[in-house]
């Protein structure tokens, strides 16, 4: 952690992941899979790829509940019309 300023892409990664942010920072992404590989852990069980895989999933689920919000504010909307439009009949 030698460098005393922070990128906007390094902000960036820290909203994103403080973990991986930190770990990056202080160790580097090269020592740590040299780390792993010196482990003999494979990448596919690497904590690196559950955390991916992780916030793929999460990324999924806030896609998915934008979605459904939006859903229903037009469901909201309908019936709202239908009920104006049944008043004035």
């Amino acid at each position: 952690m030698s460098n005393k300023y922070i990128s906007a892409s390094e902000i960036n990664q820290y909203l994103y992941c403080p973990y991986q942010w930190y770990y990056e920072k202080k160790y580097g992404h090269k020592y740590i899979n040299e780390l792993r590989e010196k482990n003999g852990i494979r990448y596919e069980d690497s904590n690196f790829k559950k955390g991916i895989e992780y916030h793929e999933k999460y990324y999924r689920d806030i896609v998915k509940l934008k979605y459904k919000k939006i859903a229903i504010a037009i469901l909201i909307l309908l019936a709202f019309v239908a009920i104006v439009i049944g008043f004035l009949k």
